[in-house]
């Protein structure tokens, strides 16, 4: 009984970290996003879920308005303008320390 309660306030732990961590990196790609109208920065976001068959945590930061890949990635007519991957690269570099912290 003791196991199973400390394995899931260990599970929860390494949720809310996850979730930081995803909830900053949509912060700063709503910081870096260019911006026209507004839309593409009001349509970033970030959810995280486990598994409870297999506890697996999974963060998803993302971009729903249409035009989102196409200004991240670029188009035939324009040139890439990157934020969601300089975010990650920046802010998710933390993860791993922040995952330790728990662990310890």
């Amino acid at each position: 009984m003791a196991l199973a309660r400390a394995r899931g306030e260990i599970q929860a732990e390494l949720q809310a970290a996850v979730a930081e961590c995803a909830r900053e990196v949509a912060e700063q790609a709503r910081a870096d996003c260019p911006v026209k109208s507004g839309r593409l920065r009001e349509s970033i976001g970030s959810e995280v879920r486990i598994d409870e068959v297999t506890g697996v945590i999974e963060a998803r930061v993302y971009a729903d308005a249409p035009y989102a890949a196409a200004v991240e990635l670029g188009s035939g007519r324009r040139a890439p303008r990157p934020f969601l991957f300089p975010a990650l690269e920046t802010q998710g570099l933390d993860l791993p320390r922040r995952l330790s912290r728990v662990a310890r």
